[in-house]
């Protein structure tokens, strides 16, 4: 989420959103701070939004793959601290782009953690639906 917010920070007709699917609305508040956000982040937890994209929760393997662990390693390499999880860590990502009117224009349904869009991939979607 923060190489989204940085990159996407400086244009004005681009608002980036976080939902959390599970987490309880009394933690958003934290989650905001500690990633730096100034982006609304939305909770929802009874998973109706997560469900009208398409997503489901993911096997043990998928969630908890080589790349996934990777991933935590190179995050703890770096000198990140890791936290025991406070929400459903089988519930696959999703990541959308939603016009001005509403209207679901673009979804990606990676299958496990490590296999989210790079920035620049939705970036490039991004322009293109602004022709």
């Amino acid at each position: 989420m923060v190489a989204v917010r940085d990159h996407f920070e400086n244009q004005t007709d681009v608002l980036p959103v976080v939902v959390t699917f599970t987490d309880d609305p009394s933690r958003l508040t934290a989650y905001r701070d500690h990633l730096g956000l100034d982006v609304p982040v939305l909770a929802d937890t009874e998973r109706q939004l997560y469900d009208l994209l398409g997503a489901g929760r993911g096997a043990l393997r998928q969630v908890w793959s080589p790349g996934t662990m990777a991933l935590y390693a190179r995050l703890l390499l770096r000198g990140r601290r890791l936290r025991t999880p406070t929400e459903d860590t089988r519930q696959l990502g999703a990541d959308a782009i939603v016009g001005h009117d509403g209207r679901l224009r673009r979804v990606w349904l990676p299958a496990g953690p490590d296999r989210r869009p790079p920035v620049g991939e939705l970036a490039s979607t991004l322009d293109e639906l602004r022709r």
